[in-house]
């Protein structure tokens, strides 16, 4: 008497299925740097797509976060030096609370600009439509 194995891949395949829809929806929140909290301006910009990039934070009360992690003035250039070696067309996007003075985050793009940056943005956020 012959036996035959048959294997349903069916389960498999929705465990796979799960795992990419789970993938999908974690991405954006895992490759943004926007665990500090600041008011950003408002601009009618269109959406940027999410990739890898470097995130220089300025909150209100003058405190700098490179990447979400709380750093100085002095430390962001050996970092942008190190992280610009190996791609100088890596992203460096600075937000800046709205209530900071313009002469400061002049002074933060002026630094990056220095270091070799060949992309910068600054960060904002659409007007709520009314």
């Amino acid at each position: 008497m012959k036996t035959l194995f048959t294997i349903n891949i069916i389960p498999m395949a929705c465990v796979g299925l799960l795992l990419v829809v789970m993938m999908i929806l974690v991405a954006p929140m895992v490759m943004t740097h926007t665990r500090t909290p600041v008011q950003v301006p408002l601009a009618h910009t269109a959406e940027t797509k999410t990739e890898e990039s470097i995130t220089i934070t300025y909150t209100k009360d003058g405190r700098l976060f490179l990447n979400d992690i709380p750093t100085s003035f002095d430390a962001i250039g050996p970092f942008l030096d190190s992280a610009l070696a190996v791609d100088p067309y890596q992203l460096v996007i600075v937000r800046a609370d709205r209530e900071v003075y313009h002469q400061d985050v002049l002074d933060i793009l002026a630094l990056v600009k220095k270091h070799g940056a060949k992309r910068m943005a600054c960060a904002t956020k659409k007007p709520k439509e009314e």
